[in-house]
């Protein structure tokens, strides 16, 4: 008996974005349009989003947890009011509720990947 294997190039294919909207603070964010892709059916969402060079992002908090990704520029992190550094490759994750922003202050742009879901919080 064999199975029958999809073809490695199913799994490779470019994930689309929305179009780009950008905020009044300069900050871009797209969502990954997910319906259009070859994972049409996820349970999460996805953006990235950019802060240029000596923003912020707005404070955010909402029911949901989210995931960052930063995959370039380094800035400051606050989380209710705690602060950490971030750099490319720093993975942080918030719950629900928690009050979030991230500020581009080391004079270069953030690029960061964020992952949200409805999830009871542990």
């Amino acid at each position: 008996m064999t199975v029958h294997q999809q073809p490695a190039e199913a799994y490779r294919a470019l994930l689309p974005f929305l179009p780009t909207e950008v905020e009044p603070d300069g900050v871009t964010v797209a969502e990954a349009d997910f319906a259009r892709s070859c994972f049409s059916s996820v349970p999460f969402k996805m953006a990235r989003f950019t802060v240029p060079p000596g923003g912020t992002s707005s404070p955010d908090q909402h029911a949901v947890r989210e995931i960052w990704v930063v995959q370039a520029g380094s800035g400051t992190l606050v989380v209710d009011g705690e602060r950490s550094s971030v750099a490319p490759g720093s993975v942080v994750g918030f719950p629900s509720q928690s009050v979030h922003e991230v500020f581009a202050d080391r004079g270069e742009e953030l690029i960061i990947f964020s992952f949200w879901w409805s999830a009871p919080d542990a």
